[in-house]
């Protein structure tokens, strides 16, 4: 504390220390935190060590520069329009934000921002300082889908197990308490039934849960139009005795580095799909094409087929043993594997479709 009257030795002391403490914290925040300040523009004037290290990017590349430099896409325009409101009144906002770092690897980052404000109490520049969490975002994700995978166990036993199990109790109990081999027989007979519905439910179940854990499944060259033939091959009796037309543009995107297994299953399930749902009233054409778009491959397959109300059906639409045409053959298991393959490979599939007019289904895939 100084005297009332210091002299200017003892306000040169005092002036020194605080410097000094100034710098320390300045060294322990630099050593443990990734700092930037950015102008009221949004324009980085500052970043430290920390910052560099984690984006990939030098001092050189980030000043003057825009954050929108490390956008991931992976936030939509609401997200930062909130964080841009609240600072430019002048509060401090805190949350957490996926970036991307030069190498186009992704980060996360728990951010505070702090605005530095004027006499006037409105902000002239803000400080962000950010803990990497990327780690604990992967856990985090990591336990999300350890617990999809038990309810999904648990919709399969309760929805799909419990009515074969009864109809084997039911039924014998039933022989055994017949008094006739022939009876006996009759009832033996229909046991082949539940039996193949328990043991079609159980693979479903190992398969889906199987891909979830199989995420270092081995990646190769492959190419999509190699794929295509060879689904065609398998499904070509259908495609001939109904007059299929299948177009296909490979063009944008021929190649990926990606389990072949996989995309192969990805053409079966949705090609099949379209022709199971054709329309009775014209010939089904299906289109199968690649494209590039912020930095993925996409995979689009379309039809004009039955098609599908969205609006009813949209958040069922990659649910286990979900139908929606009544057709015989459909199980309801196609698109849920799909969808849990994709996932698994870190993509993303979606869907539009009008009824009566067809439907397009999209594939991202992971950036490559």
């Amino acid at each position: 504390m100084l005297k009332q009257e210091p002299n200017k030795l003892e306000l040169f002391k005092y002036l020194e220390s605080v410097f000094s403490d100034l710098e320390q914290q300045k060294i322990a925040l630099d050593q443990s935190a990734i700092v930037a300040i950015t102008d009221t523009k949004g324009d980085i004037i500052y970043v430290n060590d920390k910052f560099c290290e984690i984006s990939k990017y030098s001092k050189e590349e980030l000043i003057g520069q825009n954050h929108r430099i490390i956008n991931s896409k992976y936030h939509d325009t609401d997200f930062f329009k909130d964080l841009w409101k609240t600072i430019s009144q002048g509060k401090v906002w805190r949350g957490d934000i996926k970036n991307r770092a030069k190498d186009n690897t992704y980060y996360w980052v728990s951010t505070t921002i702090v605005p530095y404000l004027n006499e006037n109490g409105k902000p002239y520049q803000y400080v962000a300082i950010r803990f990497d969490i990327t780690k604990q975002k992967k856990q985090e994700i990591d336990l999300k889908g350890r617990t999809q995978q038990l309810e999904d166990f648990c919709f399969i036993v309760s929805h799909n197990l419990r009515a074969p199990l009864s109809n084997l109790l039911l039924l014998t109990s039933m022989i055994e308490e017949c008094e006739t081999f022939e009876e006996q027989k009759i009832l033996a007979s229909k046991l082949s039934k539940p039996v193949n519905i328990l043991n079609e439910t159980f693979n479903e179940l190992v398969e889906s849960l199987q891909v979830r854990q199989d995420t270092e499944i081995a990646k190769e060259d492959v190419s999509f139009n190699d794929c295509l033939s060879k689904v065609l091959e398998i499904l070509n009796l259908d495609i001939v005795n109904h007059n299929i037309e299948i177009i296909s543009d490979f063009e944008e995107a021929p190649r990926i580095i990606y389990p072949k297994k996989y995309l192969l299953s990805y053409l079966h399930n949705l090609v099949s799909n379209s022709i199971k749902y054709r329309s009775p009233e014209r010939q089904l054409i299906i289109n199968i094409k690649t494209y590039l778009k912020n930095g993925s491959i996409f995979l689009k397959i379309t039809d004009n087929g039955l098609g599908m109300d969205m609006k009813n059906n949209a958040s069922k639409l990659f649910g286990l043993r979900k139908t929606f045409h009544g057709n015989p053959d459909a199980k309801g298991f196609g698109l849920f594997i799909t969808k849990t393959q994709v996932e698994a490979m870190s993509g993303t599939i979606y869907a539009e479709s009008k009824v009566d007019t067809g439907s397009t289904f999209y594939i991202q895939f992971n950036k490559n």
